[in-house]
């Protein structure tokens, strides 16, 4: 397999920097959620672009939304599931909650499709 996570981090595809937010799992009051208090913060390389329909295909029904950006980074983005609560990332002023993570990382990338928190525009 041709390794190609170096394109990830290329300026002249237009890789920037995005922030991600990831929070712990716990019990609060007896609801499970996210730890709001302590986050983990990183800053990761990111190629950003809108989420083309075949992407949107890959989510669930009820989780298909307009505005959906796809995020390629090097890093793993975590997705809610039975043992991570969804990345919250910034980009643009704009935070977007991850819902789905393709590990393409035999290629040297991971896929991640987010929607945005803030509203109806795009970044």
């Amino acid at each position: 397999m041709v390794n190609v996570g170096r394109v990830v981090r290329s300026k002249r595809l237009g890789c920037q920097r995005i922030t991600v937010k990831r929070y712990a799992a716990s019990w609060h009051d007896g609801a499970y959620g996210r730890d709001e208090d302590n986050p983990i913060v990183l800053q990761v390389a990111a190629i950003v672009t809108v989420a083309q329909p075949k992407d949107l295909q890959l989510l669930p029904e009820g989780d298909r939304v307009t505005g959906a950006m796809k995020f390629l980074t090097n890093v793993e983005l975590h997705a809610t599931n039975g043992e991570a609560i969804s990345d919250e990332l910034e980009w643009r002023g704009a935070r977007y909650k991850i819902l789905t993570v393709t590990p393409d990382i035999d290629y040297g990338f991971y896929r991640s499709i987010g929607t945005r928190l803030d509203g109806d525009s795009v970044g």
